[in-house]
């Protein structure tokens, strides 16, 4: 496993080293089920990513999507990209150089949908978000559609994707998994939390997994560790820590070029990669965090993080079919570095008092950070390879030189309410005021640049219950996007500033009578202004100006219509489209953004008795297009997964997981204006064995 032993080694040795495990010889005995509680949608339960005042997602007037680890591991999902693209209307559009990626409501990217873990956000560095990946050590996933500025700040005018870690327990339990799978893949994973003296608990989370890939010299491996620590030294005052590392290298899998316009499906497995490519993603976090009941109403939280990100690429990138000599062109022959540090603290006040003899709900807070990103490179030589085969190592006349070194400072004050105007009527209300200052100092052909942006936004929104488990809710919200990634403004786009979104919708929430399932159905539209669009007295500069929108219909439902049945079921309807863009002297108007699908849906249905349960699911994407000339496009298509799982004893499962049950072949991603495309992932079995104690 590549070296990785030693991840679970330190954690099991520092879980069975607790004074936990110490200061007794004989634990009493925990009965743990294999079934737990009917979870559904989770609209009663409290969410950090909506809101920063504790509200439900039943309480929230906006769309909020939390999927807990169980589903995730029902459905045989091993990363946030696996697991996220189950949710309503996301859709993976990761590449190699982006980490990972998504598209929600019809806005695309790192600089649309922002990623987050525990409500803190790492900034995009020219582009990239690489952590976290692996789903194991999350409690659940959390996902806010529509602009999530108030909150998150700039960069989320599509939603965020929030990953929440499981929390410390002074009550001791450990979890395993161990599984294998085809192209040689292997996973193993160790969790356990506990005591600390009188006053303290731990908990630490370790994986490892990789494999030779599905296609040629596709090999991965993956390695992290996660270690949290909570004191509590008076009943009103709490204390955390947590620290944790990871090590990825996914697959340098840049696609496949098409032969005369169309996907061969003889060069599935083709790889026209350089020989010695790399890709290599390394994540330190830590963070400290306070949290003081001041009064009964009103508590105090600080929190204090430092990131780092080191990420390195090596390869030729694109490539594209020349049917005069039947070979295949290689250009864009890259060595990236990035060296990326974040470090910044959030002071915060909530209330809970009564307004006027009404149940009220008030946060207020101030938050602070500063990123620092060196971006290095060199070009190798471009050269041409046969169809059939590959061969050639980077040729570069040195080692990646600095290009910039970009200085980011953001300050935010933020507020917001919760009033309950009646017993059926909530109205809840934020607001939120951003100072950004992007210094840049250039070297090479770089020029140094240095601006200052800021933005307001808001959000104003009602919940009306109709009846306890009923609510209809209206919204309306700003949010900001830059055109680019704010680390590493260069000269020709300092001068632009933040991107505009308003977003309309109304919606209603429901649990069934009898614990039978939880159902939403969401309307919106969202405009965003001031995106780039070119210069018409002058075609060779972009300008501010061009406009994009997007309106569309959410449905989401989790059934539990007969014992032992499960139904989940969602599926989104948009229309994405450009308004105001030009491009090489041609309107775009009317055109739908690349890598957008108007159409999504995911199914699933489960059968579960005492001991054993097996499901089926679906997943369709619909026809997007591969460049914003919507002279290309990709097919839409439909995967199917299925798993099943026996539950032996109280403390073991075993677990088999087939994903693209009928080997579908299938384009996932455009690229290279599409002339190249990524392969989607064949059949592929896991077999796990999963232990709890």
């Amino acid at each position: 496993m590549k070296n990785s032993n030693y991840i679970l080694a330190t954690a099991l040795m520092a879980i069975f080293s607790s004074g936990a495990l110490a200061e007794e010889t004989t634990l009493e005995e925990v009965q743990v089920k294999a079934t737990s509680e009917k979870s559904g949608l989770n609209l009663k339960k409290q969410n950090t990513t909506g809101s920063r005042l504790g509200l439900t997602a039943k309480e929230t007037p906006a769309s909020i999507e939390i999927l807990d680890t169980q589903t995730i591991r029902q459905r045989g999902d091993i990363t946030l990209r696996e697991a996220v693209t189950r949710t309503t209307g996301i859709t993976d559009i990761s590449a190699p150089g982006n980490g990972q990626a998504f598209s929600s409501r019809g806005f695309t990217g790192n600089n649309s949908v922002a990623q987050a873990e525990d409500g803190v956000r790492l900034m995009t560095g020219a582009g990239t978000l690489t952590y976290p990946s692996d789903m194991w050590g999350y409690e659940r996933i959390e996902v806010l559609r529509g602009p999530a500025s108030i909150i998150f700040g700039d960069g989320s005018a599509g939603g965020i994707i929030n990953s929440v870690r499981k929390q410390v327990n002074r009550e001791t339990s450990i979890e395993a998994l161990v599984g294998a799978g085809t192209y040689g893949a292997y996973r193993a994973a160790l969790g356990g939390t506990g005591a600390i003296g009188e006053i303290g608990a731990f908990r630490i989370d370790a994986s490892v997994l990789g494999g030779d890939g599905y296609i040629s010299r596709g090999d991965y491996d993956s390695k992290k560790i996660m270690t949290s620590f909570l004191f509590t030294p008076t009943e009103n005052l709490k204390v955390g820590f947590t620290l944790d590392h990871s090590d990825e290298s996914p697959t340098a899998n840049f696609g496949t070029p098409l032969i005369n316009g169309r996907l061969s499906h003889s060069m599935r497995n083709k790889n026209y990669n350089i020989e010695d490519k790399a890709m290599d993603f390394q994540d330190t976090r830590a963070r400290a965090k306070i949290e003081w009941d001041i009064s009964p109403t009103l508590k105090f939280r600080n929190e204090a993080y430092w990131f780092k990100s080191d990420r390195k690429w090596k390869n030729a990138e694109n490539y594209s079919f020349n049917s005069a000599t039947n070979l295949v062109q290689r250009s864009s022959f890259l060595n990236i570095e990035h060296d990326q540090k974040q470090y910044g603290n959030r002071i915060e006040l909530a209330s809970t008092a009564d307004l006027f003899g009404h149940q009220n709900r008030f946060a207020a807070g101030w938050e602070i950070s500063h990123t620092d990103f060196i971006h290095s490179s060199v070009n190798g030589t471009p050269s041409n390879v046969p169809v059939n085969g590959y061969k050639g190592l980077f040729n570069a006349p040195s080692s990646p030189l600095t290009n910039y070194d970009a200085d980011l400072n953001q300050q935010a004050f933020f507020i917001e309410n919760a009033l309950n105007a009646t017993d059926n009527l909530k109205l809840v209300a934020g607001l939120r005021k951003d100072f950004i200052n992007s210094k840049r100092e250039g070297y090479r052909t770089n020029p140094d640049t240095d601006r200052d942006l800021s933005a307001l936004t808001w959000r104003l929104g009602t919940v009306f219950d109709v009846t306890e488990n009923t609510a209809l809710y209206a919204q309306t919200s700003k949010g900001t996007d830059p055109v680019t990634t704010l680390l590493g403004m260069n000269l020709t786009n300092a001068e632009f500033s933040l991107t505009k979104s308003r977003q309309s919708e109304i919606g209603i929430k429901q649990a069934l009578p009898n614990a039978k399932g939880e159902w939403t159905l969401a309307a919106y539209h969202i405009a965003k202004d001031n995106i780039l669009t070119q210069n018409p007295d002058n075609p060779s500069f972009s300008i501010q100006g061009g406009k994009q929108s997007s309106r569309g219909v959410e449905f989401s439902t989790v059934l539990f219509p007969i014992e032992q049945w499960r139904f989940d079921f969602n599926a989104t309807l948009l229309k994405a489209r450009y308004d105001e863009l030009e491009q090489s002297g041609v309107s775009r108007a009317g055109n739908t953004p690349m890598n957008v699908p108007e159409k999504v849906a995911n199914a699933w249905v489960y059968y579960q008795v005492s001991n054993w349960e097996a499901g089926i699911g679906a997943r369709y994407v619909g026809k997007r297009y591969g460049n914003d000339a919507n002279t290309s496009s990709i097919s839409s298509y439909t995967v199917y997964d299925a798993s099943a799982a026996w539950h032996v004893n109280d403390r073991m499962t075993l677990r088999a997981n087939i994903r693209n049950l009928t080997d579908k072949f299938y384009a996932a991603l455009s690229r290279n204006n599409n002339l190249q495309q990524i392969v989607g992932a064949p059949r592929q079995l896991e077999l796990t064995a999963e232990f709890r104690y």
